[in-house]
């Protein structure tokens, strides 16, 4: 009876380890399978979480590439900023120039209206105009003169190509004519 004791103790032992050990196999199995939810539950998350990754990228080089764009438009607006102010600039001090010498004429205007007001100084003005238009057409004349003799001077170095002229008129006949006439034969006859 001891054996059977010890048998049954045995067997007993053996069932409640195996029962132990099954109990751990399913929980362990339970925990596996929570695992592996857990895992393809991730590699979902994963997935969607690279889908958005690509999706977050694609529109981040959309837009660099419409940052790009905007700084290329920004730099090209400075630059006529840039060239509008110059040009401004420019015109701002032209029209204080032109404003300085539109003072500057009328002031002018006023003393030349007061000074042709008396009859003497505006005889003495016409006459200096007068001496003026007459001494630029003596330069002009001058001018030509001189513009003239140069001409000449380089008609005369290329020569007249052999021709023989006088006062511009050609005294060289280009053609000659020759006629022939036969002798006359009855007079050497005998």
């Amino acid at each position: 009876m001891k054996d059977n004791l010890k048998f049954t103790l045995l067997v007993i032992g053996i069932i409640a380890v195996f029962f132990i050990m099954g109990r751990d196999i399913l929980e362990t199995r339970s925990k596996l399978r929570k695992t592996q939810d857990q895992i393809v539950q991730e590699k979902k998350e994963k997935a969607w979480l690279q889908d958005e990754l690509k999706a977050t990228r694609g529109e981040l080089e959309k837009t660099d590439r419409s940052l790009r764009t905007a700084n290329s438009k920004l730099s090209f607006v400075n630059k006529k900023i840039m060239v509008l102010k110059d040009s401004n600039f420019s015109l701002v001090k032209t029209k204080s120039d032109l404003e300085y010498r539109i003072v500057l004429l009328t002031e002018e205007k006023k003393f030349i209206e007061a000074k042709f007001h008396s009859l003497t100084d505006l005889k003495k003005a016409i006459r200096q105009v007068k001496l003026e238009i007459r001494g630029d057409k003596v330069r002009q004349r001058q001018e030509r003169i001189k513009l003239q003799k140069e001409i000449d001077k380089w008609e005369t170095a290329s020569g007249n190509q052999g021709f023989l002229t006088k006062d511009g008129e050609e005294h060289y006949r280009p053609k000659v004519n020759v006629e022939v006439k036969p002798a006359n034969i009855s007079l050497n006859k005998k």
